[in-house]
């Protein structure tokens, strides 16, 4: 008797209506989907049509969200950067220690990134394999990615500088922002190319590189 109750609620469940999804709910699913696409088919060989199978829904409810295939290319992007840059922002603007404190914990941030969430990964192979043939995705990534990265770490630098904190001479490396930004996107590759087993360890590679910067930014003692 309890068998059969249960198998009867069970078919009952399996029979009622499913939910229909809000935008809100939808759109998070399309872009996990829209990843998969691009990061398998690459972006030449991707589609809307692609996405949507692989989202389980209809062509058209893509086109809905996204004009083409570019304006949803870069919405993925948006939807794996844009966390981190929220988090370093709000970093920035609560700190209230010494701006080498700041930048050992921004480091540590994008680090913490590279190693918690592979598609930054995924998205860092696209762009290297297809740059060099649609320009519009390195310009995409130049202003929205790169410029915003470079421009928050030259900002603290620059404070570190102005509090008596860092070397003088810093200011005249118009590249320090860049080759503080570089390692991490390199680790970002290799975990993309070679997989987290193989690939060095985010976590060493973040306390080496903490320590060779601050030391080499750290104001030299006077006399």
């Amino acid at each position: 008797m309890h068998d059969e109750a249960a198998e009867k609620a069970e078919t009952a469940r399996a029979a009622a209506p499913r939910r229909r999804l809000t935008p809100a709910e939808r759109l998070p699913q399309i872009l996990e989907a829209a990843l998969e696409e691009f990061s398998e088919s690459g972006y030449g060989g991707a589609s809307m049509a692609g996405a949507a199978a692989r989202a389980g829904v209809a062509k058209g409810l893509i086109y809905h969200y996204f004009p083409g295939k570019a304006e949803l290319f870069t919405a993925v992007v948006r939807s794996c950067i844009q966390p981190v840059f929220t988090e370093a922002e709000k970093l920035v603007a609560a700190h209230a220690g010494s701006n080498a404190d700041l930048l050992r914990q921004l480091i540590g941030l994008a680090y913490r990134r590279v190693g918690e969430d592979l598609r930054d990964g995924v998205l860092f192979k696209l762009l290297l394999a297809e740059a060099d043939r649609f320009p519009e995705l390195a310009d995409f990534y130049q202003r929205e990615v790169l410029s915003r990265g470079l421009a928050l770490v030259a900002g603290v630098v620059r404070a570190g500088i102005a509090a008596g904190e860092f070397r003088p001479d810093a200011a005249d490396q118009p590249g320090l922002a860049a080759v503080l930004m570089a390692p991490v996107a390199m680790s970002s590759v290799w975990r993309g190319m070679l997989g987290p087993d193989r690939a060095p360890s985010p976590e060493a590679m973040c306390e080496a590189q903490v320590a060779l910067v601050l030391n080499g930014l750290a104001r030299p003692a006077p006399g």
